[in-house]
């Protein structure tokens, strides 16, 4: 199935033999990203920032993926042009993976909820061509706490850019946690396995979406 998206937003992706390789190239950085379903192997994951790496690998771990990411900068090493710009491209990736499965039905659609020790969140994704995020944090704590070596406001620019790049719909609630390493760490699992989930079988709307039009574009 081709693919109308292959360029959105300044990124690039195509899909060959189940693996979606995508692109963005600005004036800040240059992003690569590269996602398969097949059989699991390590991922490759140098984005600069040792959380936003685990993060990432949590994410391909729960959600089934073979992720391979590259960040160079070309100007200035901003954290949250590091992780949106990751976002976006990975969120691509995934709406072009989710084009191709759509011709033997996929649900499109999913929800999970996940704990990490004290912290729990849930995540809601919905695939139909438009783009909307809600992300909140009524856990105690902020977007401008420290996790690691960032801030909790570039794990928000991440799910951000990845609903802008998938032009999906992306909810996800931290309801608890002291931790903000445990926090985010829930938020990355739930997210992921509501992906994941979002690539099981649907027979029955082949070829077509979660929403009622139809279609993702």
């Amino acid at each position: 199935m081709k693919d109308p998206m292959s360029e959105y937003r300044g990124m690039r992706v195509t899909v060959t033999d189940g693996v979606a390789e995508v692109a963005r190239v600005t004036r800040e950085a240059e992003v690569k990203v590269a996602i398969s379903r097949g059989a699991r192997r390590e991922p490759s994951l140098a984005t600069g920032l040792a959380f936003f790496d685990h993060m990432l690998e949590m994410i391909a771990w729960h959600a089934g993926l073979n992720l391979d990411v590259t960040f160079a900068k070309k100007t200035y090493a901003l954290r949250h042009v590091v992780t949106e710009d990751i976002g976006m491209a990975f969120g691509l990736g995934i709406s072009a993976l989710l084009r191709e499965a759509m011709a033997s039905g996929v649900e499109g659609a999913a929800s999970a909820s996940m704990a990490m020790d004290e912290a729990f969140a849930t995540a809601a994704l919905s695939f139909e061509g438009r783009s909307m995020h809600f992300i909140d944090r009524d856990a105690p704590g902020s977007q401008l706490e420290w996790v690691e070596d960032m801030l909790g406001a570039d794990m928000v620019a991440f799910y951000e850019g990845f609903a802008q790049g998938a032009r999906c719909t992306l909810r996800l609630r931290v309801s608890e946690g002291n931790d903000p390493h445990h926090s985010w760490e829930a938020a990355a699992r739930a997210f992921a396995v509501a992906l994941r989930r979002c690539f099981d079988p649907m027979p029955f709307r082949a070829g077509l979406t979660a929403g009622v039009k139809g279609t993702l574009d």
